[in-house]
């Protein structure tokens, strides 16, 4: 029976990252997605927003597959990197640089980079349950077409989004909360846009949530508002899919009723085939990311990421915070379901951070390999070095980032 070196569950950003980095380095490496397309919520949940990888001070501070990764999703569809990308200065999230790109395009450029790395990858295969001996993950089992079976592995990393690996293992998860939203493109007046509405938890509603086309589809705000939602209730799933494409036909409707728009005007062209999700689990980690750890030096840190939302906010990840104190000896975690909670997590819910924690995880799944040594064991100045081999920074102090060049606001 054919054993991988490093088995990843998940084909998103953090899926695709880890996959990469782990064939690039020589190991025989599988990836396992539940779709029919990598990418996660960039291409299947048509979340196309690469948000910024610098500080909006002028700072660059995630690099490596994360600007790599930047720069494909332009390669099969419109778009440019504007030369001064990094040097905007005290930056509003507006202000700083912020991709828009075609999903179906960066399907494109994640399933190039995962065939030029040698990545073998099973889409549309569900990982159904986990196998272990002792204190090791030795399979999981999957279905698909072919039936079920098993896809054994050395090392393993969950990239699900949902830390389905470690909900199977029984290991401690935070629930995350999710707010009604919708993104899904249209044709305006032959003209592609995207559709963007959401009603968060305190009853306030963006985008084209109005009160009119909810009342069309039977809902309201404040009911909507009142729906919680953790993604991972397989009912609540469904209801929740199903509600969002409802209003999405009372929106239609109603513009066509008020003679706004036309069928040919005005219709829809691409709906996600994913729920759109930001927060579903998280892992409770060795060492959980928690408020108010931005701009503070992390001594097992694997990478920087810029929090989207403010300038000058940058936080260290720690290599802890990509495995569970009590879960098997041989499985990481990266991308949305990676030890966070709170703002925190909200900061290393996007694409930048997935691409960040799953190279990192991805570099120290196979750096055990090679030195043949528990995950646990592996150095942070080994990783480091690696990490720095490949110009990746870890520290704030390595971009000159110290308190008085610091602006956060």
């Amino acid at each position: 029976m054919q054993v991988y070196d490093i088995a990843i569950v998940g084909g998103g950003i953090a899926g695709v990252a880890a996959a990469v980095q782990t064939a690039r380095m020589g190991m025989k490496t599988v990836l396992i997605e539940k779709t029919a397309l990598v990418g996660g919520l960039a291409t299947g949940g048509l979340i196309n927003v690469f948000l910024p990888l610098c500080d909006g001070n002028g700072h660059q501070v995630s690099f490596g597959l994360a600007e790599e990764m930047l720069r494909r999703s332009l390669k099969y569809g419109p778009g440019e990197i504007p030369p001064r990308w990094r040097v905007e200065r005290d930056a509003a999230e507006r202000k700083r640089f912020i991709s828009v790109f075609s999903p179906a395009s960066l399907v494109l450029a994640l399933d190039e980079l995962l065939e030029e790395a040698g990545v073998t990858v099973y889409l549309d295969t569900l990982v159904c349950a986990a196998k272990t001996a002792g204190n090791r993950l030795t399979g999981v089992a999957v279905e698909n077409e072919s039936g079920r079976f098993t896809l054994r592995a050395r090392q393993f990393i969950d990239a699900s989004g949902s830390a389905v690996l470690g909900r199977r293992l029984g290991l401690p998860v935070t629930a995350g909360e999710n707010y009604f939203s919708l993104w899904a493109l249209e044709c305006v007046r032959g003209k592609i846009e995207m559709n963007i509405g959401a009603v968060y938890g305190n009853g306030v509603a963006t985008g084209k949530f109005s009160d009119a086309a909810l009342a069309e589809s039977g809902w309201s705000r404040q009911r909507l508002a009142e729906q919680k939602q953790t993604g991972i209730d397989g009912r609540q799933v469904s209801e929740y899919l199903q509600k969002t494409r409802g209003y999405l036909r009372g929106y239609y409707r109603h513009c066509y009723r008020q003679e706004e728009a036309t069928r040919e005007s005005l219709y829809p062209v691409a709906l996600p085939i994913m729920p759109q999700y930001r927060k579903i689990c998280a892992i409770q980690a060795a060492e959980t990311m928690r408020d108010g750890q931005a701009n503070r030096h992390v001594p097992d840190s694997v990478g920087l990421v810029a929090d989207w939302r403010r300038a000058g906010s940058v936080w260290e990840v720690p290599f802890r915070s990509l495995y569970s104190a009590s879960g098997p000896e041989n499985l990481l975690f990266a991308g949305r379901c990676m030890g966070a909670v709170g703002d925190a997590w909200e900061v290393m819910r996007v694409i930048p951070a997935a691409a960040v924690t799953g190279q990192a995880a991805g570099m120290a799944a196979a750096l055990a390999l090679r030195d043949r040594l528990p995950l646990r064991e592996l150095s942070v100045e080994r990783l480091g070095d690696e990490l720095k081999r490949r110009g990746i920074p870890r520290h704030l102090e390595e971009l000159g980032l110290t308190e008085p060049c610091r602006k956060e606001r």
